[in-house]
């Protein structure tokens, strides 16, 4: 079951990077919400040159989405979504200000 999707754009870090992101995705889901990482789905989608844009120019962020179980803790959240952003700085070497992160209750139907 996906318990990620994950927005990135062609040819940026994040799309180089994406084995290891992917393998810090796992081990958050194990770390947060007690998850097998073989069981742990990860929609990617790479967005092509040019479907993008920030500010004019060709955008560098990406957005990570995940579910988690219906009422799951705010301080927890806050402290899963700090974690999805510092592996992306830390694994892409991109700023926190190109990570979007968000968690929502339930199964995750995009």
């Amino acid at each position: 079951m996906d318990r990620y999707a994950c927005i990135i754009q062609e040819g940026q870090a994040a799309d180089r990077e994406r084995g290891a992101l992917e393998a810090g995705l796992k081990r958050l889901a194990r770390e947060f919400f007690g998850d097998d990482p073989a069981e742990v789905g990860i929609r990617w989608t790479r967005q092509p040159r040019g479907w993008a844009w920030t500010a004019g120019e060709p955008s560098t962020s990406s957005i990570v989405v995940r579910s988690v179980p219906v009422g799951y803790d705010d301080v927890q959240r806050e402290a899963f979504l700090r974690a999805v952003c510092d592996l992306w700085v830390e694994t892409t070497g991109c700023s926190v200000n190109e990570i979007v992160a968000t968690a929502f209750d339930g199964p995750l139907s995009l």
